[in-house]
């Protein structure tokens, strides 16, 4: 039974789309680590989970970041909830859907990744930056793949501004329009909390858009 399983991952991963394996691998994770979670905490040991976020998180402090330099690849896959991995996945299935349709699949990975990096570029630079985050700076760790799917949801927005997409409630809204709100919303919350997340963020957008501009 449980090979049989595991061969239906395989096949997942070997015959899905791109979009399936990046939401698939995102969700395998999120359900591993999960468990690890679960464990340590039967073992009464939850420490031990917090040092899982910190190896493989990315964090802001330059000297921390040499010694482990996978963090800037394996931050855009962990998660810290459920309800983070469920609007990461969403919006990315659906930014992902019209990536896929209109720039094609082989693309995707390479915005996925790039726009993950340029968050972390500008989580890492703002902290070591900017006054408010010198308190911080040593400690704070980001996770998520928040940039990587804002990068591909603004890519598709800059290059087919005028898409309309259903929303419930609102109706037939511009895509052009919700990638404004989008950045917006994360410039005016930098200072309400998760300041590092809403500056990754920002860093995704950022090459969603350059991207398609040198593209074009």
């Amino acid at each position: 039974m449980h090979s049989s399983i595991f061969s239906e991952i395989r096949v997942f991963f070997a015959r899905g789309s791109v979009l399936s394996r990046l939401i698939g691998l995102n969700v395998a994770i999120f359900v591993l680590v999960g468990l690890i979670r679960v464990l340590f905490f039967l073992f009464d040991a939850p420490s031990a989970y917090d040092g899982i976020i910190n190896w493989f998180g990315v964090p802001s402090a330059t000297e921390t970041l040499i010694s482990r330099p996978w963090t800037l690849f394996t931050y855009m896959f962990l998660h810290f909830d459920f309800f983070h991995i469920f609007f990461n996945m969403f919006m990315l299935y659906i930014g992902g859907r019209l990536f896929r349709d209109f720039l094609g699949e082989n693309r995707m990975t390479g915005t996925y990744i790039i726009g993950g990096l340029f968050g972390a570029l500008f989580f890492i630079v703002a902290y070591n930056l900017f006054p408010a985050f010198s308190q911080a700076r040593h400690l704070a760790v980001a996770i998520g793949a928040s940039a990587s799917v804002l990068a591909i949801f603004i890519a598709i927005a800059t290059y087919m501004p005028n898409y309309e997409l259903p929303l419930i409630i609102l109706g037939r809204i511009k895509l052009k329009y919700i990638a404004v709100f989008f950045v917006v919303l994360d410039l005016l919350s930098i200072d309400k909390g998760n300041s590092g997340g809403h500056l990754a963020h920002l860093g995704g957008a950022l090459w969603g858009f350059l991207y398609i501009m040198l593209l074009k």
